[in-house]
């Protein structure tokens, strides 16, 4: 969970320095602010228009209230008439503005003045700004679609680790979020999240977020394997699977075909899942088609959700003739 706590301080506003004492002058705690209603992580600016050698700041929350600085908590310091603050919890808070006044010499005969605003904070944060999975060696980020509240976690069937091959074993797995509160519930399939929880990510998931304030959203996380081919050969010659320990998505065949093999003219035979389609150059090859090897092309694999034709996940594939 993310945390942001803004503060903008440079130091104090003081009165040049003279030779001669001069006396303080009145001081005037004349400010403004530009929102009194926010949401956390939302920050206020403060304007300090009035007279003043001395601005401080006391936002109100833990640490910065200004009827416990007896007691040692602290406020800031403004710069240049301006302070810029936001919140991490929700909650109602008494801001003070405190102006002060004082001799130039030594800082003598103080005076102070006071403003203060009423801000209340919500927490209505129910937008997820990641979803992930710790796998080891790695890490799987989902991406969410355009324009929608769908995630897509994609995954591979193994991993290299240690230069060998490990089965990744999707279906046990634990899940993690990225939201800015700490206030927010998230759920998966109507219940609640736990960072400690293993989920099956092979599966689709219902994930709803709930805001400390009471609004609700929906998500759908459908988690994808990198589609591989069941079997594939050239010419009756079988293909070997090479994978990259780096590129998932990327997958290379190695065939050892025979010496004075026409690449121009080889029939490519595969078996893939019902969901998956094979593209040279964005065109399908079906089984038992001829292709010719000399022609440089992209070729992939894909595999689409069967309840969202947008969800997909696509293997690069390359075929490498030894």
């Amino acid at each position: 969970m993310k945390k942001i706590f803004a503060i903008i301080m440079m130091g104090l506003l003081l009165v040049a320095c003279s030779d001669e004492n001069e006396s303080a002058r009145t001081p005037v705690a004349s400010a403004t602010i530009s929102e009194t209603e926010l949401e956390i992580n939302q920050s206020a600016q403060i304007s300090f228009t009035g007279v003043a050698d001395q601005v401080v700041v006391w936002p109100g929350d833990e640490g910065h209230s200004y009827v416990n600085r007896k007691a040692g908590d602290t406020g800031f310091a403004m710069n240049k008439g301006h302070f810029s603050y936001s919140y991490s919890v929700p909650g109602e808070f008494h801001v003070v503005v405190v102006a002060s006044t004082y001799d130039t010499y030594m800082g003598g005969s103080l005076s102070s003045d006071t403003i203060a605003f009423d801000v209340v904070v919500k927490d209505d944060v129910t937008t997820i700004d990641r979803v992930y999975s710790s796998i080891t060696p790695n890490v799987y980020y989902a991406e969410l679609l355009e324009e929608s509240s769908d995630w897509v976690l994609r995954l591979p069937s193994k991993q290299v680790y240690n230069n060998r091959e490990v089965a990744l074993k999707a279906e046990k797995q634990r899940l993690s979020f990225d939201i800015e509160s700490d206030s927010s519930k998230i759920y998966v399939d109507d219940v609640l999240w736990a960072a400690k929880t293993y989920y099956d990510l092979t599966k689709t998931h219902s994930i709803k977020v709930e805001s400390d304030f009471g609004s609700v959203r929906d998500y759908k996380l459908y988690t994808l394997i990198y589609p591989e081919f069941t079997s594939i050969s050239l010419n009756g010659v079988d293909g070997v699977l090479v994978r990259n320990a780096f590129n998932q998505d990327a997958l290379t065949y190695q065939f050892a075909l025979p010496e004075g093999t026409d690449k121009r003219n080889v029939t490519l035979l595969h078996n893939i899942k019902d969901n998956e389609k094979f593209y040279i150059n964005g065109r399908e090859i079906p089984s038992g088609a001829t292709i010719d090897l000399t022609q440089e092309g992209i070729y992939t694999l894909v595999t689409t959700a069967p309840e969202n034709s947008r969800v997909k996940a696509t293997s690069i594939i390359t075929f490498e003739i030894l």
